[in-house]
């Protein structure tokens, strides 16, 4: 699979030309079955995690260099979840003790930002970095906003919320998105306060993916037919579905400065599929017709990764670039 080059070319013929479509590359990996893409920077950089013939799941970073892969904190696995335009990465790591710790890697350098202080079953879990270099993730079962290395805060401190919560994302104005899982709703956290997101009716809603512009992007329950659908929160109005491929579940996990946005959906087969949805068009599109998939992140340059499962079932780390395609006689 190393180094193998897949394309595919999604693209509607007009009378003339037709104006392009996404094309997918399959990511190398470190020679084992499995492989995620998790995160995209601005420049191009991508995070994951992929499977190594020994069976273990090592954190990676894809750059113009190839794969590299970036060790763990002493333990067997490690897995990648966020990177920044500084090219700064979080994670999390099995330590040799055999506890989960989150991890910020930069330089060459994998550092545990676990908390020693804490109750040893209190593993920690980071899952998105920004522009200033804050993280957010879950510590037990709290979400938190790591500042530094050795300083973080707790999402629910001071909110008037009660019990476990998780954090997926956080751009640049620190603003946070998330799970409050008592409420099973879906938060927004922004200068010390934590705010639920309206709903649609039904108290089941999840928040995965948040813009400089404070759009947020995740799942919420859709009123008519009691299925999670991908849906958005764009200021002080409620949730808007994004539509559907027909199929029963959909969910978003990014979005971009320009309103593009990269999840997951269902067709009426069942099968689970990549979708893109650019808030221009209102249009929910497969990305990919070759089986069963999910993307993960979008960067702002249009730059979106994920996983498909190909033939043999097993995931496999893919980017999708989007390229102008035109007939030879133009």
């Amino acid at each position: 699979m190393n180094g193998k080059l897949v394309i595919f070319l999604f693209c509607v013929p007009f009378l003339v030309s037709c104006s392009g479509g996404y094309v997918f590359h399959a990511l190398p990996d470190l020679d084992g079955p499995t492989g995620r893409a998790m995160d995209i920077n601005n420049r191009g950089e991508i995070v994951g995690y992929c499977e190594t013939e020994a069976g273990e799941f090592h954190a990676v970073l894809w750059d113009r260099h190839g794969i590299t892969d970036l060790g763990t904190l002493g333990g067997a696995d490690s897995y990648a979840y966020g990177i920044n335009d500084d090219g700064v990465i979080v994670g999390y790591s099995d330590t040799a003790d055999g506890q989960k710790h989150a991890f910020i890697w930069q330089d060459g350098i994998m550092t545990d930002i676990h908390d020693p202080d804490l109750p040893p079953l209190n593993e920690s879990f980071a899952r998105a970095i920004n522009t200033d270099g804050s993280i957010v993730g879950t510590v037990g079962i709290g979400g938190v906003l790591w500042r530094a290395p050795d300083d973080y805060v707790w999402l629910l401190v001071g909110s008037g919320l009660e019990g476990p919560s998780d954090a997926h994302d956080i751009n640049d104005s620190d603003q946070v998105v998330g799970w409050h899982h008592s409420s099973d709703q879906a938060f927004i956290w922004e200068d010390g306060m934590m705010e639920i997101l309206p709903h649609l009716g039904i108290d089941r809603s999840r928040a995965y993916g948040i813009n400089d512009a404070g759009q947020v992007v995740g799942g919420v329950v859709d009123p008519d037919t009691h299925l999670q659908q991908a849906a958005i929160w764009d200021g002080d109005d409620p949730p808007a579905i994004l539509g559907t491929l027909g199929g029963s579940y959909g969910n978003a996990n990014d979005i971009n400065a320009s309103g593009t946005i990269v999840g997951m959906a269902k067709k009426p087969d069942d099968s689970t599929v990549p979708f893109y949805y650019k808030l221009s068009d209102t249009e929910m599109f497969e990305l990919m017709n070759l089986g069963s998939g999910v993307a993960r992140a979008v960067n702002n340059n249009g730059v979106i990764v994920g996983y498909g499962v190909n033939a043999a079932g097993d995931e496999k780390p893919i980017k999708w670039v989007w390229t102008r395609a035109r007939w030879p006689w133009e």
